[in-house]
């Protein structure tokens, strides 16, 4: 009797064991089943991933975004700002001449860099200064209200060339109407610069990012190395020399072409003011979807208004 229940004892430790074994298969083969799930999952979405930013280097490849440089420029309403940007400095382009006209006579090159030094300052405070006029709907009023005083300040330039003293006989006097005429002329000039590029912010298309801004800053130098390089030349041009009187004597100038040149400039300045100011005026008023472009994927419309 011992025996047996011994024997039976042991059976039911066997079938005890046998039902644990099987557990633990099972439960390892659902684990095996569930991580291979969770590797499969895992592979699929790093798939959809890389096809996602495969997507998106699509549709930002160099290509691709010259395609859409060349949608804008197509656009008129662009056409007719590259108008404004390539001309609409002319009017100021003898400034940096005049500089130089007074370090043939009257300040060293040295002083010439200490006195745009004193006035740097003033570059950094326009834009805080005038911020909540360039934030506005309307940011190129502020460069057109300063577009005439600064043409005006171009011809007074020519009276500060014309009375200039002898670097022997500067006075601290004319040195300070310099440096007065200097800050003027860099809060004209900030001021305009500002409201430009924060029209530029305000139309560029954010589907395209910084290129549009880019594109538009590209066609701002452009119009301003144009126009100072032809006026340094017209200064050239107008400017008529004499014979000196003995041999090996320099040749004297009669006509000072810097005086011809800031005067055509001025001319050229008001003239355009008057033609261009309601361009100016539409180019504002323009809806923000007339400045966009189509981008597939893109939340862009493409612009059907004119001029």
């Amino acid at each position: 009797g011992g025996g047996g229940g011994g024997g039976g004892g042991g059976s039911s430790s066997d079938d005890a064991a046998t039902a644990a074994s099987s557990t633990a298969s099972a439960a390892a083969a659902g684990g095996g089943s569930s991580s291979s799930s969770s590797r499969n999952s895992g592979r699929a979405n790093k798939r959809q991933r890389g096809g996602d930013n495969s997507d998106k280097e699509d549709t930002q490849s160099p290509f691709r975004v010259f395609g859409l440089m060349l949608k804008v420029v197509k656009l008129s309403n662009i056409q007719s700002l590259l108008v404004v940007l390539f001309t609409w400095k002319f009017a100021f382009s003898s400034e940096s001449v005049m500089l130089l006209k007074l370090q043939e006579t009257t300040f060293s090159k040295e002083s010439i860099t200490y006195l745009r030094t004193v006035i740097s300052p003033v570059e950094m405070v326009v834009p805080l200064i005038i911020s909540k006029y360039t934030v506005s709907s309307r940011p190129l009023d502020l460069a057109m209200w300063g577009y005439l005083p600064r043409v005006v300040l171009g011809l007074l330039a020519c009276a500060f060339v014309a009375y200039a003293p002898s670097k022997d006989e500067v006075t601290w006097k004319f040195t300070l109407l310099v440096l007065l005429y200097m800050g003027v002329q860099t809060t004209l000039a900030t001021a305009m610069f500002t409201s430009q590029m924060a029209f530029f912010a305000r139309v560029s298309d954010p589907a395209i990012g910084g290129s549009y801004m880019t594109l538009l800053n590209t066609f701002a130098n452009l119009g301003f190395l144009w126009t100072t390089t032809v006026s340094t030349r017209l200064v050239d041009i107008f400017t008529y020399k004499s014979s000196g009187s003995g041999e090996g004597k320099e040749e004297d100038v009669t006509v000072d072409g810097y005086y011809v040149t800031a005067t055509v400039c001025a001319a050229v300045g008001v003239v355009w003011y008057f033609i261009m100011r309601n361009r100016l005026d539409g180019l504002q008023k323009f809806p923000l979807s007339a400045w966009r472009v189509h981008a597939p994927g893109r939340n862009s419309v493409k612009s059907s208004t004119s001029l």
